[in-house]
């Protein structure tokens, strides 16, 4: 399924990104927003599998609380 895909290549980033930088939270907007039931089972199972253990334990994945609004409140701040 192409949501198994892409939860895999998310989950794959954000092992990296856990790795290096070592994270207490990580927020994520847009798709995550709206369709974190079908990526979350495939990218939480790449990051145990890639991320230290540790860090992974340590580090937890949100979206973002904006949800939908997201792109209106961006477009907002940066009008003058």
């Amino acid at each position: 399924m192409i949501f198994d895909k892409c939860g895999e290549k998310l989950g794959e980033a954000l092992s990296v990104f856990i790795d290096v930088l070592n994270p207490e939270l990580i927020v994520i907007g847009s798709i995550f927003a709206r369709c974190e039931k079908l990526l979350r089972p495939s990218m939480e199972r790449v990051i145990k599998k890639e991320a230290l253990s540790l860090n992974a334990a340590a580090c937890r994945i949100v979206p973002a609380a904006l949800g939908e609004s997201i792109g209106d409140i961006a477009a907002l701040s940066l009008s003058e």
